[in-house]
């Protein structure tokens, strides 16, 4: 049965039961679902005057909403699993409501319930500003505390977690060596200290902001003779240069040292690190270092190309 226009009556009209049945009666039939469902044209509002309104949802089983919900915007509650039905023009779909949501995270769910409260759950771990959520294993996190001033991140040992360490990774700084004039010499690279021009070089640098302690201090070589014995008289000496300190207000010297054997040609690095005092030297200061020919056994004949700082 469908809407029928309702009648305009007549001044005088005798009214039959015809009439009444299909303009009155059939028409509040039709309002009321008898015989079909009912469009309203317009939308539908439900005064609140009262606060005691409602609507109430036809009740359906999860078999009979799955037939009954049928094309787009058609809306029922599923008795069965207590969830309001919505076919969305594709499918029947679950509204999920307060009691869909539970506690517990779900990698690749597609159905009610659903997690609201991981994303809160994880970031509740942070504590400090700074800190660092990380995976302890599939989908467990934890919380690595901010670490202190000058630490570094890096990976314990046994590779399974995020660690902050004391101090910096080590890292170095090499500068060439200098003759008296202050230019390195030689066609073969640094500077050529023997007995017969240049018995002396000189190497000098900053040390950085970054550095927090000595790994080891080495004078590279390139000998141009072999031997067993070959000799220099190393002296190092350091100031603040923003201090306001001496150049050399820390000294120390080693004369006529044995750097060890040589082999003409190849590279010889000698450790120096005991001559700078590691609890002395600091953020701001320049190293100078000299490295002069000593004549002791087997003459130092060699370039001296340079000089290395390893560094934490």
């Amino acid at each position: 049965m469908s809407w029928t226009s309702p009648r305009t009556w007549n001044v005088g009209e005798i009214v039959t039961k015809a009439i009444m049945d299909l303009h009155v009666k059939m028409n509040l039939r039709y309002l009321h679902g008898d015989d079909g469902v009912p469009t309203i044209n317009s939308g539908l509002i439900i005064d609140n005057t009262d606060g005691d309104e409602y609507i109430k949802l036809p009740l359906l089983s999860t078999a009979e909403a799955a037939s009954v919900l049928a094309a787009e915007g058609q809306v029922a509650h599923d008795e069965t699993t207590h969830r309001i039905k919505l076919h969305d023009g594709t499918a029947v779909r679950s509204l999920v409501s307060t009691a869909d949501v539970d506690d517990t995270p779900v990698d690749s769910a597609t159905t009610d319930p659903i997690s609201s409260n991981w994303a809160y759950d994880h970031l509740n771990l942070l504590t400090t500003a700074g800190d660092i959520i990380y995976a302890t294993g599939a989908g467990v996190w934890a919380r690595l505390p901010i670490g202190t001033a000058g630490q570094r991140l890096r990976t314990n040992a046994g590779a399974t977690a995020p660690e902050w360490a004391t101090g910096s990774a080590t890292q170095e700084i090499f500068v060439m060596a200098l003759g008296p004039g202050g230019a390195g010499q030689g066609s073969a690279g640094g500077v050529l200290v023997d007995n017969v021009a240049t018995t002396t070089c000189y190497m000098q640098l900053l040390i950085p902001p970054d550095f927090t302690a000595i790994t080891n201090i080495e004078v590279i070589f390139k000998p141009i003779e072999s031997g067993a014995n070959m000799h220099y008289t190393f002296t190092t000496s350091w100031g603040a240069y923003n201090g306001g300190e001496v150049y050399n207000v820390h000294t120390e010297c080693a004369a006529n040292r044995d750097i060890g054997a040589t082999v003409s040609n190849r590279y010889l690095a000698h450790d120096i690190s005991d001559l700078v005092d590691a609890a002395a030297l600091a953020v701001g200061d320049i190293l100078l270092v000299n490295a002069q020919y000593s004549a002791t056994a087997i003459d130092g004949n060699a370039y001296v190309v340079g000089l290395r700082l390893k560094y934490s």
